[in-house]
């Protein structure tokens, strides 16, 4: 993977002298890699998979706690008919009780104690009412705990994504490290080799102006000159390579802390996002009622 370069994203504590050619590896950058991109629309994928199962899930629990509402409903509707129709032969019994207590003065009637349903009528609707009750707790019950269920099915999910999504970050950061890295010391093997070249180069040019010098007439002092020479310029190119290397040192671990720097703002971030995701659930739990949609 190259390394994701953008102006605006250089880092402004970098050594001027590292600006030209490393700059920030950005996370906002990085997601933009094939391979991230790819990942992203497989989690969608398979996220927008999970929602319509669990849409398909509460659309049987709604069509089945219909259905059972309904069937309540039309059972006590027959079951009030039946009565109805017993209750006729009810009235007109009632009716010759009646004209009998009034010829018999010692007849008694009997108190309805805690005004308990006992016509027919009432008992129908006192039972209609309970199994009603019951029916909706039980849906309450059901309803709540599918859509728990899918809450927690959803956010594990998200959850497991995200680890993949920040492992994968964490990859793609390293192999751009990596890379920036080996560009790095290739520049500055080349700066040493280029180094070494031009001292050799004056090597040969500083023997050859004394060889053609005139004003040295004799060939041992030619030589002399040239060995004197020679043994300035060796301690001036070994000094250069000390230098050289030194700098090369400085920028490697310029660079080296850069990378660490990077990679744990990276995990920071990682570990924010997931918190983040696990405060969002528990505020949906806190939030989330009892609830039925019938």
């Amino acid at each position: 993977m190259k390394p994701a370069y953008c102006r605006r994203c250089v880092d402004r504590t970098i050594p001027k002298q590292l600006l030209f050619q490393v700059e920030a590896i950005n996370v906002a950058d990085l997601r933009k890699d094939k391979t991230f991109v790819k990942l992203s629309k497989v989690h969608q994928r398979d996220l927008e998979s999970m929602k319509k199962r669990h849409q398909k899930q509460r659309d049987a629990i709604q069509k089945q706690q219909q259905t059972n509402v309904d069937k309540l409903m039309s059972d006590s509707h027959k079951q009030s008919k039946k009565k109805s129709s017993g209750s006729s032969f009810s009235s007109n019994h009632s009716h010759a009780s009646l004209d009998l207590r009034d010829s018999d003065p010692t007849a008694s009637v009997v108190p309805n104690a805690n005004n308990a349903p006992t016509s027919p009528n009432d008992l129908h609707n006192f039972a209609h009412n309970q199994k009603m009750r019951s029916l909706v707790v039980t849906q309450t019950t059901e309803w709540s705990e599918l859509m728990r269920r899918q809450q927690q099915e959803e956010h594990e999910l998200r959850r497991v994504q995200m680890r993949e999504e920040w492992d994968l970050l964490r990859k793609l950061m390293t192999e751009a490290q990596k890379l920036q890295m080996a560009m790095l010391r290739s520049r500055l093997d080349t700066e040493i080799k280029d180094l070494k070249l031009n001292q050799t180069k004056k090597s040969i040019e500083d023997a050859r102006v004394i060889q053609q010098d005139k004003s040295i007439k004799t060939k041992a002092e030619k030589d002399r000159r040239v060995k004197e020479l020679n043994e300035k310029n060796v301690k001036m190119f070994l000094e250069e390579r000390r230098r050289q290397a030194v700098k090369s040192q400085k920028h490697e671990e310029q660079l080296t802390k850069r990378h660490q720097d990077q990679t744990e703002a990276l995990e920071k971030e990682a570990a924010k996002t997931l918190e983040q995701e696990d405060m969002n659930y528990r505020e949906t739990l806190l939030a989330s009622k009892p609830e039925t949609v019938v």
